[in-house]
């Protein structure tokens, strides 16, 4: 399906609410992970109800007809995963592009097989020292995550691999210093992002205590200067992308948690993502997004079904500019055929 094919089957189901195309899917192989990060509870899970390979493969078997053409690997920590390259194998017999959320923590072992079957790796970058790295993330791991960078660039040169960051109270001085680190990493991009306190998003089942989180005051204070520091001395690097947010975007990250402390509004949300894309958990459950609860399971419906009764029952009823977990979203994206912001 062309660019333009997708892009006008895209606003016919922003118009109807129907599902015309679903070009994303978010999947997640397993919920289980290696780290015990402050902002996520994915390590609680021993993975038990994840989906087998056979109930993979069954839901995979619509995405073409869905006109899906990405895949995205996310949880969990997708490599902890035995069988995880079967899995991806499943989804490449039907020509699907496949993309890498993932620790890092693993990458160095299994670096030729992600080389092989995914055109895209994000790795998460929370630290750029070793000390700060395990309080941020739990496990002293920076080191095999940069290995594993290194052996994933010697094994497929021309692989795209960008680091992510979530900056939150333990963190947020390292917003300059993390730049600096993807670019001695040898990284393509680095993106960042606020963290999720008011949601069941994340593999918790319950919004997590915002102590370790939410920054004070001052801290926010401090935050605002270390941002526009930044735009100011990488100009060259907002220009070129490889700080994949524009100032403005990111001048919403101390805002975001100023709203937190009812010390001014949420910053605006422009998001489509219900539009075009749906999040496929390692139990089966689906989600409209990563924040929004589930309207469905793989397990007790056919995806197709899902996607195109449920999840249009669900975009009907929502407002983005007025739904109080829109209003809270620390990742909405604005997804347009042939690119993603």
């Amino acid at each position: 399906m062309s660019s333009f094919a997708t892009s006008l089957r895209i606003r016919a189901s922003e118009l109807t609410h129907r599902t015309f195309v679903l070009p994303l899917l978010l999947f997640y192989p397993t919920s289980r992970c290696n780290s015990r990060c402050l902002s996520c509870d994915w390590w609680r899970s021993s993975g038990e109800d994840d989906l087998t390979v056979e109930e993979i493969a069954d839901f995979s078997r619509v995405l073409p007809e869905l006109g899906t053409r990405v895949v995205v690997f996310s949880g969990g920590e997708p490599l902890l995963r035995p069988d995880v390259f079967a899995i991806a194998d499943r989804f490449l017999e039907r020509s699907l592009e496949l993309e890498l959320l993932t620790s890092g923590v693993l990458l160095a072992r299994h670096a030729r097989e992600v080389a092989s079957r995914f055109t895209r790796v994000t790795v998460s970058l929370d630290a750029a020292t070793a000390d700060l790295y395990k309080k941020v993330r739990g496990i002293n791991a920076l080191a095999a995550v940069q290995s594993g960078i290194a052996r994933l660039r010697d094994a497929k040169p021309s692989i795209p691999i960008t680091a992510r960051a979530t900056l939150h109270k333990a963190n947020f001085r390292e917003l300059p210093r993390l730049v600096r680190k993807a670019r001695e990493l040898g990284l393509d991009r680095i993106s960042f992002l606020a963290a999720d306190v008011t949601s069941t998003a994340f593999g918790r089942k319950e919004p997590p205590s915002t102590s370790a989180l939410v920054l004070d005051r001052d801290e926010i204070g401090e935050f605002r200067s270390l941002v526009e520091k930044l735009i100011e001395s990488e100009s060259e690097a907002f220009r070129s992308g490889f700080i994949a947010e524009s100032p403005e975007k990111l001048r919403r990250l101390p805002s975001y948690y100023a709203a937190l402390r009812g010390e001014g509004p949420y910053p605006t949300v422009s998001c489509n993502a219900p539009w075009v894309s749906a999040v496929v958990e390692a139990n089966g459950a689906v989600r409209p997004c990563f924040f929004h609860p589930p309207i469905g399971n793989v397990r007790e419906a056919p995806l197709d079904r899902i996607l195109r009764e449920d999840l249009p029952a669900f975009r009907r009823g929502l407002s983005v500019a007025a739904d109080p977990v829109c209003e809270r979203c620390v990742c909405s994206i604005r997804f347009r055929a042939g690119a993603r912001s």
